[in-house]
């Protein structure tokens, strides 16, 4: 018992007073007041938080970019999207797994001290991503729309020349 509220006060930071943990010499003394804003600082960032696991719209819609600013430079193999053929297809199965594993890969490699901290930079990405992946979707639709348009526009003229 007497080790794990050590381990507790280990991996408290205390903002609103100047406190260190050679401040407290009994459990007594570890109970802190209400008001008191009290900050888990993680010392091992392989351990992922349950609150950080979920889906990631920066990384999703803006894998590129979402991928430097956050160190996960395995998001870098977006830039295989250029390869003829089948670049297309990784890049939709690569934005998918960026989505759904960014932030656990953002928080191992960030030197983040809070989980707040994490979390304001992570909402920081989310409109942007939302953002590109709805240009995108209605950038894919103009597209099928223009070449239906001209498909239709060579059909006619092919047949109108026939007659």
């Amino acid at each position: 018992m007497e080790e794990e509220n050590l381990k507790n006060k280990d991996q408290i930071f205390e903002e609103n007073l100047d406190l260190s943990k050679e401040d407290f010499d009994t459990e007594e003394d570890f109970d802190l007041p209400k008001e008191t804003k009290v900050i888990h600082v993680y010392e091992n960032s392989n351990e992922v938080p349950e609150e950080i696991k979920g889906w990631s719209w920066g990384a999703f819609g803006l894998t590129f970019y979402w991928s430097i600013g956050n160190k996960v430079y395995l998001g870098l193999l977006i830039l295989l999207a250029g390869v003829p053929v089948i670049g297309w297809i990784f890049a939709i199965i690569w934005k998918i797994v960026m989505g759904l594993k960014g932030n656990e890969w953002a928080w191992k490699n960030g030197s983040y001290k809070s989980l707040e901290e994490y979390k304001k930079v992570q909402d920081s990405w989310k409109v942007p991503g939302i953002v590109a992946f709805v240009f995108a979707i209605i950038g894919v639709v103009a597209c099928i729309v223009f070449f239906i348009f001209f498909a239709a526009m060579a059909s006619t003229i092919y047949n109108y020349d026939t007659y």
